[in-house]
């Protein structure tokens, strides 16, 4: 079993990231989870979304960082209720 916590170092490999690596890896991750339906790629998606959201570099406005903010939450909930594993089984 997959154990998933909200620390601070669940955000570390997004930390050194520059804001356009990581929409291009949120868009990458969301592509990975489209194609095996892994609760794993939600929750990475979380992790990406919430650091783009915080990030000090980040060049869009208060209501982009909102987007981000609510992107994570979606994908939050996606990833605890609605994932499946790479079979179509969930995923505990």
């Amino acid at each position: 079993m997959l154990a998933l916590t909200d620390t601070a170092n669940d955000l570390a490999p997004f930390d050194n990231q520059e804001p356009a690596a990581l929409e291009c890896g949120l868009a990458c991750l969301v592509k990975a989870y489209q194609a095996n339906r892994c609760r794993l790629h939600a929750w990475q998606v979380v992790r990406c979304a919430e650091a783009l959201s915080r990030h000090p570099a980040f060049e869009g406005g208060d209501e982009q960082r909102c987007v981000y903010g609510r992107l994570a939450r979606q994908w939050r909930w996606l990833a605890t209720a609605g994932g499946r594993g790479p079979a179509g089984e969930g995923v505990a």
